[in-house]
């Protein structure tokens, strides 16, 4: 633990009575869990927190312990001089919850396990060795000395399980394990956070996900695996974006397969796409050629274009990198 990075905190939070929380753009539980988790502490050291997210909450999270607050930029009525940014690389990832809810020359504290952090923020904790963000937020609450009930365990909780992928996932450690424990031991509900995170589903995300799993391909000697959604898909299943969440792994899981992707036309020349690899791609790397980010092993981008052309240049950069060229001009 960099115990000086925790201790510059202190002085940040004593020193503002309320504070703006935001995370990345396309929210996952890593991402939802560690903002609710703090703003549940900061409200118990007598602060006011407000949680601000660019994207719609994905259904699966609602169950999180104050999920109902969470606001989208559009509904502030003041911007705010203190602000924390989890789970972000960049500024720019937060979206608009940036430009609308900082106030000129705010103070921005920044909570993150991304390797490809920029750097940006007035007081930093940036930890890629950490499982998740969620990790680091547990940490910062208990040198806070806030008591972890379980509103605070649950969110965390859900921000480990998510970003392990249930513990599957290289990045889970001896400590995230114990992390993990301490938080059930003080009120984590595992079943449930396990349940909403992978055994519940919508039926508009169960159609989606059938719609998508007939337009798989292999791509590159089968060394991608690559699923499609496109508009027209997404209203045949009465589905939005955020209802295909997941569906990216079934990409990965094809055998033999090094990277799945996910690619989505969520509007007219509007193009999302999730990125998985099995630890062999550095997809993050893949990704901020399009100006997106994310992790070595996940990764994600938006993008204007057509589907078809996203897609190609998608494939053509991930073979790049995974023959080890350079990456397309």
């Amino acid at each position: 633990m960099n115990e000086a990075a925790f201790e510059s905190f202190k002085p940040f939070i004593e020193g503002s009575r309320e504070f703006l929380i935001t995370a990345h753009i396309d929210p996952d539980g890593d991402a939802v869990g560690s903002s609710l988790g703090l703003a549940h502490a900061l409200r118990h050291l007598g602060k006011t927190a407000e949680v601000v997210l660019d994207s719609p909450l994905p259904a699966t999270l609602a169950f999180l312990p104050g999920a109902e607050t969470i606001r989208r930029p559009e509904q502030l009525s003041k911007r705010y001089v203190s602000a924390f940014v989890l789970d972000s690389s960049s500024l720019d990832r937060v979206g608009s919850v940036a430009a609308r809810g900082l106030a000129p020359g705010a103070k921005i504290a920044v909570i993150d396990h991304h390797w490809g952090n920029e750097g940006f923020g007035d007081v930093r904790l940036v930890d890629p060795e950490c499982s998740a963000t969620a990790e680091l937020v547990y940490d910062l609450i208990e040198l806070l000395g806030v008591s972890i009930g379980p509103e605070i365990a649950e969110c965390l909780y859900t921000g480990i399980l998510s970003d392990t992928g249930g513990f599957r996932y290289a990045n889970t450690s001896a400590r995230t394990l114990r992390v993990a424990a301490r938080l059930v031991e003080r009120g984590a509900r595992s079943s449930v956070v396990a349940d909403a995170l992978y055994a519940t589903k919508t039926a508009p995300s169960l159609r989606i996900l059938g719609l998508a799993l007939a337009s798989l391909e292999t791509k590159s000697g089968g060394r991608i695996g690559a699923m499609t959604i496109s508009r027209e898909m997404f209203e045949k299943a009465g589905a939005l974006p955020e209802d295909a969440d997941g569906i990216v792994q079934y990409a990965k899981a094809l055998a033999g397969a090094r990277v799945g992707i996910l690619i989505q036309e969520t509007a007219p020349n509007e193009i999302r796409a999730s990125l998985r690899s099995d630890g062999t791609v550095d997809v993050n790397q893949v990704a901020s050629l399009f100006g997106g980010g994310g992790h070595r092993n996940a990764a994600g981008l938006r993008v204007r274009g057509e589907l078809d052309k996203v897609s190609r240049d998608l494939v053509i950069a991930l073979e790049r990198a995974m023959n080890g060229g350079p990456p397309p001009a």
